[in-house]
């Protein structure tokens, strides 16, 4: 039983002992999440230039994971819910507008939310 003031994490950070599996997330999330949601997020939504434009599709980004919970798609995972997790996410949203703006190209922030996705995969496991 937790005290009212513990709070019982959702992950515990272990090298994953699922290679395959691993290896099916990073075929995966090369496309989605990382090329989709870059598409939609740093190209249609933050565009190339203005900070009210890039600071709105990051919170769009933060925004939608936990819309994706409370849909139950199947990407979804309760730790999207978690305030810990949407601040990573808006770090990421961030570090992945300022790749997009400085060079111009789609594959870099794509393959930094890549490396981000299969290496919370590859390092942490579900409690």
């Amino acid at each position: 039983m937790l005290a009212i003031n513990e709070v019982e994490p959702t992950v515990n950070f272990a090298v994953t002992g699922d290679l395959p599996g691993l290896l099916a997330v990073a075929a995966v999330a090369i496309l989605i999440p990382a090329f989709a949601e870059e598409l939609v997020f740093r190209v249609s939504l933050a565009g190339r230039r203005g900070r009210v434009r890039a600071a709105l599709a990051i919170a769009a980004f933060v925004l939608w994971h936990p819309v994706q919970a409370w849909l139950g798609l199947p990407m979804a995972q309760a730790v999207f819910l978690e305030p810990g997790f949407l601040a990573i996410t808006a770090a990421l949203g961030l570090a992945c507008t300022l790749a997009w703006r400085i060079s111009g190209s789609i594959w870099p922030p794509a393959l930094l939310h890549w490396l981000v996705v299969v290496g919370w995969k590859g390092l942490t496991a579900p409690v």
